[in-house]
């Protein structure tokens, strides 16, 4: 009885620490975004108290996971990498697996900082899985918002908008969540969306949405400074050049906040974007002078390299031809380097386009070769990171297979079972596709009653096709004619002609922008060659037939009816690349 009396009053007397330092972890998980070096400074000093006393291990994962966000918003990747992959060991081998996916996206999210969409990518899917697995929405929130600003990146804008639709929905679930983990502000979700919808050129809409991440309660500090700063940009775009100015002027107010050189450096090249927007050349190149000295100092790679193209497209822009010449060179060769395949089309385009606006087409020609090279490697990098992708997601399920226990019933009656699972998802996966040619059917039939439903057009029904093909795994293959070269007869008179070479399954849709797009289902690349051959026996005898190019494009996973289409203009460009260097 003497036992038990000490070891309760114990308990109670270890009671109020372990409650101060929940609370205390409360409070820094919502400042970590907004102060990340103060909130360092206190984890430094949670870290020594609970070093010298027994702790539970769910504040130690917290404090891990804390500190780990706090060095990404410092700067700090490579420390932020090791950090999370200890607390994600630590975690398993603890067996509280619904910390995994936290320091997962942690990780991720320095690598994206790094420029590693790959890495990224691959720890973003694995840790949007265990959240939905361990009922985690606070993980599963920034896994989404993550992953969202990474396909608005890749341009993957459907994708990118179901992500963003999906973490503001659940939002408020994770700010009900028992344990506090850490959440993203909600101002940076709402600046995601708002980023998404300029890239659509839809900038009244994403100018109204950035303007709200400022009414949120968290938008202080780091955050409301990045707020500014990127609708700042956005306001430019949408001609609200009043409001442009007072964020400037804001930001430039809160700055001085910032704690550690790395995050001066990077504002300043925000801030430095804006000034070359504004036409204040001056003070945009010697914001950009600081930073670099910084990023250089500090080998932030690239930081460096965005900061050195936009320095070289200031120079150029100012005459400064070599100087901007050299400085492009720099930043082609990080890109290079580091495969940032997106910021080397961008510098391609930059060096195409100066070299248009002073005559010399020979040189922008070579610059869009570059471009157009880049933008096959940036493709395929992507294809390569899907891959990855799928084949984490069967290792998975591989594993959860293997460790469930087997069923005590018959053989016979596992066999029986087994069928039934196979013939019901068999049925599952073709039912898209029986009800599309069931529809397709309804069109060719008697005359529409007034109760059907209309017809699908030729682009929804490749949309159809393409969902359907997903889920099956048929081939898809679409072919791109440009006949701007032909006369309206002969244009005509080509449709006809395809059209009586197509079968009955395939699609044609004539493009608003002289393109005539055909969709092959249940046909590979190495089938679609045959088709072209006999599309080409058409086209050549007509005036100018020699000059129209045909571009192929076979539908990987990733691909979307916008991507496969792009994916045939890149092939139909090199085509006609090729042909003029004959």
């Amino acid at each position: 009885m003497d036992f038990r009396l000490i070891v309760f009053s114990f308990s109670l007397w270890l009671w109020p620490s372990w409650a101060d330092t929940v609370t205390e972890l409360d409070e820094l998980s919502a400042i970590v975004y907004q102060y990340p070096s103060d909130a360092l400074s206190s984890i430094a000093i949670i870290e020594q108290r609970l070093n010298d006393k027994n702790s539970t291990s769910i504040p130690r994962l917290r404090l891990s996971l804390l500190k780990c966000h706090a060095l990404v918003q410092l700067g700090e990747n490579e420390a932020a990498i090791n950090l999370a992959r200890m607390g994600d060991a630590k975690a398993k081998s603890l067996d509280i697996q619904q910390a995994s996916p936290y320091f997962l996206n942690c990780m991720a999210e320095a690598y994206i900082d790094y420029g590693d969409l790959r890495q990224a990518l691959t720890l973003l899917d694995t840790a949007i899985y265990q959240s939905r697995e361990f009922e985690q929405p606070q993980s599963l929130v920034n896994g989404l918002m993550l992953r969202g600003q990474i396909d608005t990146h890749i341009e993957n804008d459907s994708s990118a908008l179901e992500d963003f639709r999906l973490a503001r929905d659940i939002y408020p679930a994770a700010l009900r969540q028992p344990t506090q983990w850490i959440t993203p502000p909600q101002a940076y979700l709402q600046l995601a969306r708002a980023k998404l919808l300029r890239k659509k050129g839809q900038l009244n809409q994403s100018f109204n949405t950035a303007k709200l991440a400022l009414t949120y309660p968290q938008t202080i500090g780091k955050v409301r400074l990045n707020i500014l700063l990127a609708l700042a940009k956005i306001a430019h775009e949408n001609q609200e050049v009043k409001f442009r100015d007072d964020m400037i002027l804001e930001a430039k107010i809160l700055m001085p906040e910032l704690a550690t050189a790395n995050e001066l450096a990077e504002s300043y090249t925000e801030l430095a974007e804006v000034e070359f927007l504004r036409n204040n050349d001056k003070n945009a190149i010697q914001l950009l002078n600081i930073a670099l000295n910084t990023f250089n100092k500090n080998k932030k790679i690239n930081d460096s390299l965005r900061a050195t193209r936009l320095l070289a497209r200031i120079q150029l822009a100012n005459g400064e031809e070599q100087q901007g010449l050299d400085l492009m060179q720099q930043a082609i060769a990080i890109g290079q380097r580091t495969n940032q395949y997106d910021e080397l089309v961008i510098c391609y385009q930059l060096l195409s386009e100066y070299f248009v606006g002073m005559g010399n087409y020979r040189q922008a020609y070579h610059y869009q070769l570059q471009r157009v090279d880049s933008i096959k490697s940036s493709y395929e990098f992507l294809k390569n990171t899907r891959l990855l992708q799928i084949k984490a997601q069967l290792g998975r399920y591989q594993k959860l297979a293997q460790n469930q226990p087997p069923k005590p019933i018959k053989l016979d009656a596992s066999i029986n079972d087994n069928y039934g699972l196979i013939a019901i998802l068999v049925f599952a996966l073709l039912l898209p596709l029986l009800m599309l040619l069931s529809r397709l059917r309804k069109e060719h039939a008697a005359p529409q009653m007034p109760h059907q439903d209309a017809p699908l057009t030729p682009q929804e029904r490749m949309l159809a096709l393409i969902a359907s093909a997903k889920q099956i795994g048929y081939p898809i293959t679409i072919l791109l004619i440009n006949p701007s070269h032909l006369a309206p007869s002969d244009v005509a008179t080509l449709l006809d002609e395809v059209r009586r070479k197509l079968r009955q399954q395939d699609i044609m849709l004539d493009k608003a922008s002289d393109q005539l797009l055909i969709m092959l289902p249940f046909t590979s690349l190495s089938g679609a060659k045959e088709i072209v051959k006999q599309l080409k026996a058409v086209i050549a005898p007509l005036p100018g037939g020699d000059k129209v190019r045909i571009g192929m494009a076979e539908m990987q996973h990733y691909d979307t009816l916008s991507s496969l289409t792009k994916r045939a203009g890149i092939d139909q460009l090199s085509r006609h690349n090729e042909q003029l260097g004959r």
